[in-house]
């Protein structure tokens, strides 16, 4: 039995990877078709992340740790690559 959990998960791993992937290659084509509309996509995730650091929530601590991290990758994944390399280098 343990495994066949240790099989399913690696089958859940190869996916979610195959997941990130094809998100990944989504976006950049997105920032092909329609930069500006991905611009504003990606001022809203660095809006929303700022919101949330800000705000106070009754929610347990490791719901905000988890939400911050969701947000985070949110803005790290919409932010176009060329653009992140400018930053980094300044």
């Amino acid at each position: 039995m343990s495994e066949d959990i240790a099989s399913s998960r690696r089958d859940l791993v190869a996916r979610v990877a195959t997941l990130e992937l094809l998100v990944s290659d989504l976006i950049d084509l997105l920032w092909k078709v329609d930069a500006k509309g991905m611009e504003r996509l990606a001022d809203d995730a660095a809006q929303d992340l700022e919101i949330q650091n800000t705000r106070i929530l009754a929610a347990a601590e490791h719901q905000r740790e988890r939400l911050f991290t969701v947000l985070a990758e949110r803005r790290r994944k919409l932010k176009h690559r060329r653009r992140a390399r400018e930053d980094e280098a300044a």
